[in-house]
């Protein structure tokens, strides 16, 4: 693995908001930049827009754009109550607490986007997509007179659902973790890392081929939450092969069609970065 030739591809291709990231997580930069950053995508209304999600290339707030923004968060392990308050005034308004939240709005339909952002589904209120965004929330550490109420029905829901893709089990994992005084959690803990194996989009062992979670995506860390769940085989295997994903150019590839060529690019950056930050954390780098 070339690191420099991945820095590179980085600055030539990485939004300002990645960059930030990497000069966060590489170069010691305060993290107020991030925030910063990230705060120019967010709207009067609390939620978060322009193509913050790069497959998605929609203007106004959308509840995938909050995600990704509250995610990032969690990834580089910062707080800011404001924007999550503010965020929480988004879901708030949008988001019911027997049906969910969409993932999208109807209004996306006017703007390109990725393949999997067609399907019907996307646009469907749903409980596992509240999960999730509730879990990166309350990982915030707010008060917030929607939120609480939320958490309980969320975590009411988590206790009695069994999980079929990969995705919405690791977007429920910041919500547990979140509440891991509980004391159902250690024991619905243990069920998910066992339901894991057997969900729809998870790889657990290296080599892969195509799209899927593996290991590195739930325990990008040594510390993250999930990460005794892997074995270090499984472990090893995964980050051998990552490290093996570099292209010629120095970034990483994407294993989906996004919307459009500057999609891609800053997608591949976003990977590249992720891809670094995990070869780290491990030793690799």
């Amino acid at each position: 693995m070339e690191f420099e030739k991945a820095v590179q591809f980085i600055w030539a291709n990485a939004r300002l908001l990645e960059r930030t990231v990497f000069e966060y997580r590489f170069e010691q930069a305060p993290a107020e930049r991030i925030l910063a950053v990230l705060k120019s995508y967010q709207g009067a209304d609390g939620g978060f827009g322009q193509a913050l999600e790069p497959d998605l290339r929609a203007p106004e707030s959308q509840p995938l754009f909050v995600e990704f923004a509250l995610n990032l968060l969690y990834n580089c392990r910062l707080r800011d109550p404001e924007l999550a308050y503010r965020a929480c005034d988004f879901l708030a308004q949008h988001a019911d607490l027997k049906q969910g939240i969409a993932t999208i709005f109807p209004s996306s339909q006017a703007y390109p986007r990725a393949e999997h952002w067609h399907h019907p589904g996307a646009q469907e209120r749903s409980l596992d997509r509240l999960i999730g965004l509730v879990g990166l929330a309350n990982w915030q550490g707010i008060q917030h007179p929607w939120l609480q109420p939320a958490v309980e029905a969320c975590f009411e829901t988590l206790l009695n659902t069994h999980f079929t893709d990969s995705h919405t089990l690791q977007s429920s994992l910041c919500l547990l973790e979140s509440l891991s005084e509980r004391p159902e959690t250690p024991g619905l803990f243990d069920r998910l890392g066992r339901e894991l194996v057997n969900v729809e989009y998870f790889c657990a062992d290296a080599p892969v081929s195509g799209y899927c979670l593996t290991p590195l995506n739930f325990a990008p860390r040594p510390d993250s939450y999930c990460h005794s769940w892997f074995t270090d085989a499984q472990l090893d295997g995964h980050l051998r092969q990552l490290e093996s994903g570099q292209a010629a150019d120095g970034g990483w590839s994407i294993a989906w069609q996004p919307p459009s060529e500057a999609a891609m690019w800053e997608w591949r950056a976003f990977k590249t970065l992720d891809a670094l930050s995990t070869l780290r954390a491990y030793g690799r780098i």
